[in-house]
C-alpha cells in the first residue's frame, strides 16, 4: 500500500528515526556493561558512550513528535489517537526505556568514570547500569512489537 504525499514522508522519518537512534542507543547501552568490566582500558570509549547514550536518549524525542505527526495525519482516512492502546503504550514504553537511559545507564557510567579517574573500582557499577540497558532495550523491542502489530486496531 502506498503512503502518499506528507504522510509518507513523516513515516519514512519515522522509521529512519527509530534506526538511526533507538538502534545505537541500544547497541551502547548493551555494550557499556562490557565496557565497565575492561575499566580502566577503554575509559575514552566510556566517556563517548555516555555522552551518546544522554544524546541518542534525548534525541529519541524526534521519533516521538514524527509518530504524534502520523498519528494527526491519519493514514487511509482512519482516525487515531494518542488514546488508543498500543500508541498509548507505546509512549509510555518510550519513556521508561528514555529514562532507564537516563537515569541508571548514562549516570552508572558517569560515576564509574568517575571512580576510576579517583583510582576506584568501576565494576561495582556494573549491575545498575545492566539492568538500566536490559530495561531500555526491552523496552524498544517491546514499541517495535506494537509498532508492527497494533493490537486492538
Amino acid at each position: 500500500m502506498p503512503h502518499p504525499g506528507a504522510f509518507g514522508l513523516l513515516l519514512t522519518l519515522h522509521v529512519v528515526l527509530a534506526l538511526f537512534l533507538l538502534g545505537p542507543l541500544a547497541l551502547v547501552c548493551v555494550t557499556a556493561p562490557v565496557l565497565l568490566r575492561a575499566v580502566p582500558g577503554p575509559l575514552p570509549v566510556l566517556l563517548l558512550a555516555t555522552r551518546l547514550v544522554r544524546v541518542l536518549a534525548a534525541a529519541s524525542l524526534l521519533l516521538v513528535l514524527t509518530g504524534v505527526g502520523l498519528v494527526h495525519q491519519g493514514s487511509f482516512g482512519s482516525v487515531r489517537s494518542l488514546g488508543d492502546g498500543w500508541l498509548l503504550g507505546s509512549l509510555l514504553l518510550w519513556a521508561l526505556g528514555c529514562a532507564s537511559c537516563l537515569g541508571l545507564v548514562a549516570p552508572g557510567m558517569s560515576r564509574a568514570i568517575a571512580e576510576v579517574e579517583a583510582g576506584g573500582d568501576a565494576r561495582r557499577r556494573i549491575a545498575g547500569v545492566a539492568v538500566g540497558a536490559a530495561t531500555s532495550t526491552l523496552c524498544w523491542l517491546l514499541v517495535a512489537s506494537l509498532m508492527v502489530i497494533k493490537p486492538g486496531a
